[in-house]
């Protein structure tokens, strides 16, 4: 605010001060207000952001349960020897007997010895053959040494590994099939002055190709890999190891029912953060330092209350999910272990849970998806961009700004203010001014009269 520097001189009064104390006064109720009303609503933000966070990773680990099925688990009694995994449609629950007799193994050839991997070899073609697929490698002068001859066979594609190892004083190409099996062996034949050397049959096989040959429950089979996922739908066996005589490994196929308990453990420590937080965020102590943010706030009534009867509410379950045979249908979540106790904390019955599973397991698959479809809608309608919790939110941003707009005021009428008082001041201190000069004057004539007067 511009002042007038000379203020109070004709007075001698501090009468800057004293029109800066009168407009602090009068600004003081306004500010205070908007000072208080503007904490509560940065507050009460802030609080919905904590809340809208718990809701979203209750609604995260809720959605985990929409189509839910219960997986299954393979395991193996020896997984240095076969191991398993369940890596498709079509895997049942079941016990298997794994018996291995040879590994599958890829052909590799070695051949005659040559002293100078750099020396030229003959111009033509060689012919690589592996399996059914043949590939013509030309060689020409001035590319036909051995280093030429193996980086030719390694970017043909032809699925063969070429490297010069040494041998004592010479050097021999090494030639390994990219696939194991006997489907996968290699012919390799030479054509024009190309070395006769080049020809697999002048070539020493260092590894015969191989099938693996194994059995299951005892019915014999072979595959060209070690790994097979062909043999038994669903699975996937690696083929690690031989087993001896009549030993075998056990798989066993089974529903993971540990990946039901860990989702719905992930449901119950998100439900019980969100309680928390409305608890805390709604708290009606009557202290002021101990009162929630949010506490009658209309959206946390209303999530508490969804909170409150999550478990307990009938959920809609597809009819042919409802029940399994004798079983009982399961329309809620006690059913099947999941409660809420007096304080607000969730917890999951892993006893019940199991038991449900034993008797209804499509029951409960069932009703966990059903939860998730009704459970998360409602969860969505606060969490999502257009929902309760936003418009929650822009209201308080459009409060804030109106707070703005709302100081901006204030500061043009104070400033008024202080101009009227400024204004006010001034003439004050200029006609007490005039009255002290006055004042003085008459005070000379005074004392000049009193002088002129016989003692």
């Amino acid at each position: 605010m511009a002042g007038i520097s000379s203020l109070g001189v004709g007075s001698g009064l501090d009468l800057g001060t004293l029109v800066q104390s009168l407009v602090d006064a009068e600004r003081a109720p306004t500010e205070n207000r908007l000072n208080r009303k503007q904490s509560t609503a940065r507050t009460q933000l802030s609080a919905l952001g904590a809340l809208k966070s718990a809701a979203s990773n209750l609604l995260s680990a809720v959605e985990a349960l929409k189509d839910f099925e219960t997986e299954l688990k393979a395991a193996s009694s020896d997984d240095d020897t076969v191991a398993v995994s369940v890596g498709g449609d079509g895997a049942v629950p079941g016990r298997y007997r794994i018996q291995v007799q040879t590994l599958a193994r890829a052909q590799s050839l070695a051949s005659e010895p040559f002293d100078d991997p750099d020396a030229a070899l003959g111009a033509g073609t060689l012919t690589l053959t592996v399996g059914a697929e043949s590939v013509d490698i030309d060689l020409a002068d001035g590319a036909n040494t051995l280093s030429d001859v193996r980086d030719a066979i390694n970017s043909s594609d032809a699925g063969v590994n070429a490297v010069i190892v040494r041998d004592g004083e010479a050097h021999r190409l090494l030639l390994t099939s990219e696939e194991s099996g006997l489907d996968h062996q290699m012919t390799l034949t030479v054509s024009g002055t190309l070395d006769t050397r080049l020809a697999s049959a002048q070539m020493t096989e260092t590894a015969a190709a191989q099938d693996a040959s194994f059995s299951v429950n005892g019915l014999a089979l072979s595959a060209s890999t070690n790994t097979v996922d062909d043999v038994i739908p669903g699975l996937t066996l690696a083929l690690n190891g031989t087993t001896e005589g009549e030993d075998a490994i056990a798989l066993t196929v089974e529903p993971d029912r540990g990946a039901v308990r860990e989702k719905l453990n992930a449901v119950v420590t998100a439900y019980n953060a969100l309680a928390g937080r409305v608890t805390e965020l709604g708290r009606s102590d009557l202290e002021a330092a101990s009162r929630g943010p949010l506490v009658g706030d209309s959206t946390l009534r209303s999530l508490e209350s969804q909170l409150a009867t999550a478990f307990s509410s009938t959920v809609d379950v597809e009819p042919d999910g409802a029940a399994e045979g004798d079983s009982v249908p399961l329309t809620n979540l006690l059913q099947i272990g999941l409660s809420r106790n007096v304080s607000g904390k969730a917890s999951l019955d892993a006893d019940k849970l199991e038991e449900a599973l034993e008797t209804n397991e499509a029951g409960v698959e069932a009703l966990l998806s059903g939860f998730a479809a009704s459970f998360g809608a409602a969860l969505e309608s606060y969490t999502e961009t257009d929902g309760l919790i936003e418009a929650r939110t822009e209201g308080l941003n459009g409060q804030l700004k109106r707070i703005e707009s709302q100081r901006e005021a204030l500061e043009r009428r104070m400033e008024q203010v202080e101009a009227r008082l400024r204004a006010q001041f001034s003439a004050l201190d200029t006609m007490v001014a005039q009255f002290q000069r006055t004042s003085e004057f008459l005070s000379g004539q005074l004392a000049g009269l009193a002088g002129m007067m016989p003692g």
